[in-house]
């Protein structure tokens, strides 16, 4: 018999946990949707998740179906989203990693709900304009650099997929 309450704990757990939110963060944005959630329901219309060796690998495969499917709500989505962009807009320039998980996570939400959200300006996050040191002019144009942090690790890529130092990228250059 499978316990719904396990496998609601867990996903709501997950997503905090994925998220770098608090738990009550998530269950606010699930109770306040304005596209009610019935998680008890979700759970069982999940049941071909519960697949794996033992019970504990059972639950934690069902709550990874069930945070997309939480994730996938658009109501659940509006409200943890401007969470995360706040964070972008608001980040440090200290650590480029953090901007590009930050920006991996809004993406992965965007990506469950296409529709609503089909780039990263439909969330006041511009891609052409994310936080940034300043970029030295002598960087050249052999990639797109979109943001650069205090020890000179830079985003680039086309897609903003890739991590490089901004000596490395002037060294290309030459």
């Amino acid at each position: 018999m499978i316990d719904n309450g396990i496998v609601i704990e867990k996903a709501i757990r997950r997503i905090a946990d994925d998220y770098d939110l608090d738990i009550a963060t998530v269950e606010s944005a699930i109770n306040s949707s304005e596209e009610p959630l019935d998680l008890d329901a979700m759970v069982s219309e999940g049941i071909f998740c519960f697949r794996g060796p033992n019970d504990n690998v059972k639950y934690d495969n069902a709550s990874i179906c069930l945070a997309n499917r939480i994730l996938s709500n658009i109501g659940v989505a509006k409200i943890l989203i401007p969470i995360l962009c706040k964070r972008i807009r608001m980040w440090d320039h200290e650590d480029i990693n953090i901007l590009f998980s930050l920006l991996i996570k809004i993406v992965a939400i965007m990506e469950l709900n296409p529709d609503q959200y089909p780039g990263l300006k439909s969330c006041s996050i511009d891609p052409e304009d994310l936080p940034s040191e300043a970029i030295p002019d002598d960087a050249g144009n052999s990639c797109r650099i979109w943001a650069m942090d205090k020890k000179g690790m830079c985003l680039i890529g086309t897609d903003a997929n890739r991590l490089a130092h901004i000596d490395d990228i002037k060294k290309q250059i030459a």
